[in-house]
């Protein structure tokens, strides 16, 4: 097994450690409804798909397509075994996502100084924001470089001028039971290589790239949507709203006393703009939404303001993201340019298929990021 301290070095950007080799990479994305992988290779330098499926975990809990869990290692690894049989999946180089879910990341301000006095701070500082031992976590940390476009107040910086010079530094916290969950599915689906990475990262990786503009990822998935503010393609900030997709389809069920199956057909059909034959599956629907999106707004208003910058985007991704009406609704509301994010924007691909993958993007930024991250 893995040294758990030693994978959790890998939690943060690629770009902060060494590159490990170009051959094949599977990235693996265990999400709360469905596990999804993209494999990549190398040819002429550039990252080639080479094969990515998915696999529904509801009904391996007795639950239907589309709802979430919360499966065990061995489940999961037998779903995994059998995902990359259906897609030929020949590489067992994993790179595994960590679920925003079991993960702290936040921002935190630090003395500036040198790097191993920061590495002996860092545990100390953690202590104020972690409700359980120190010992049953791991920590990584990274010093978030200042930005370029952030307005300075001249009567703080007046009075704080003698005060000591401090630093931003995004401090990532994950209980050691989650990675040694991982390292347990990676031993039984006979992985040779194995990493981690947060999947936040991982998306942005995916559907940004080396996009600087400042925007806003909106992340929807079964059980809760990820929100990240990224500037000069750095996260600045990051927060998980226990709302997603999964929440419309229960809404729509109890409120029409249908089938969760049923409900779920109706969401796929006509999304947020409702049944045109029945107007309050539209009103179900919109509130249920409004949940979650009033929650991403509220973020994006309060970044602009506190920061002074002007968010230009939404980046959307995470199969509820694909949900008719999502970028328009964002779109009014943010007053702000909404797409969706192309996982495989910057992947080679037969032509045929291109169409088919950006229609994927979304779903799969997150698995695709993982697998990018090499080849980066």
């Amino acid at each position: 097994m893995a040294n758990i301290l030693e994978q959790l070095r890998k939690l943060l950007p690629s770009s902060l450690f060494p590159k490990p080799g170009a051959g094949s990479v599977v990235g693996v994305d265990i999400g709360s409804a469905f596990v999804k992988v993209v494999e990549l290779g190398a040819k002429g330098g550039k990252a080639t798909l080479k094969t990515y499926g998915e696999s529904a975990l509801g009904p391996v809990a007795g639950f239907e397509v589309g709802q979430a869990t919360n499966l065990p290692a061995e489940k999961l690894a037998e779903v995994i075994i059998g995902l990359f049989r259906e897609a030929n999946v020949v590489s067992r180089d994993i790179s595994f996502s960590i679920p925003l879910t079991s993960t702290l990341l936040t921002v935190i301000e630090m003395p500036d100084v040198d790097a191993d006095q920061l590495k002996e701070m860092i545990p100390l500082e953690a202590r104020k924001y972690i409700p359980t031992a120190i010992t049953e976590v791991s920590l990584s940390h990274w010093i978030i470089p200042k930005s370029n476009a952030v307005y300075v107040d001249p009567d703080a910086e007046a009075k704080n001028k003698n005060a000591p010079p401090k630093v931003e530094v995004l401090l990532a916290v994950v209980h050691n039971d989650v990675i040694a969950k991982y390292n347990d599915i990676a031993k039984r689906i006979g992985a040779t290589g194995v990493s981690f990475e947060i999947e936040t990262f991982s998306t942005i990786r995916a559907v940004l790239g080396r996009d600087n503009a400042p925007s806003m990822l909106i992340d929807i998935g079964a059980a809760n949507t990820k929100v990240a503010l990224i500037e000069e393609g750095v996260v600045r900030s990051s927060h998980l709203i226990n709302s997603g997709s999964q929440d419309i389809t229960s809404a729509l069920a109890r409120a029409k006393g249908i089938s969760v199956v049923e409900a779920e057909e109706i969401k796929q059909t006509f999304g947020l703009f409702g049944d045109p034959n029945d107007p309050s599956v539209a009103e179900i629907v919109r509130l249920a939404a409004d949940r979650m999106f009033a929650e991403a707004s509220r973020i994006f208003e309060k970044y602009q303001r506190e920061r002074r910058v002007a968010i230009g985007k939404v980046v959307l991704a995470g199969g509820g993201s694909l949900m008719k009406g999502v970028p328009e609704l964002v779109s009014n509301g943010f007053g702000v340019s909404a797409v969706y994010g192309n996982a495989f924007g910057s992947v080679e691909a037969p032509a045929a298929i291109l169409p088919l993958l950006k229609e994927a993007g979304p779903e799969f930024a997150v698995a695709a990021g993982l697998a990018l991250r090499k080849f980066v």
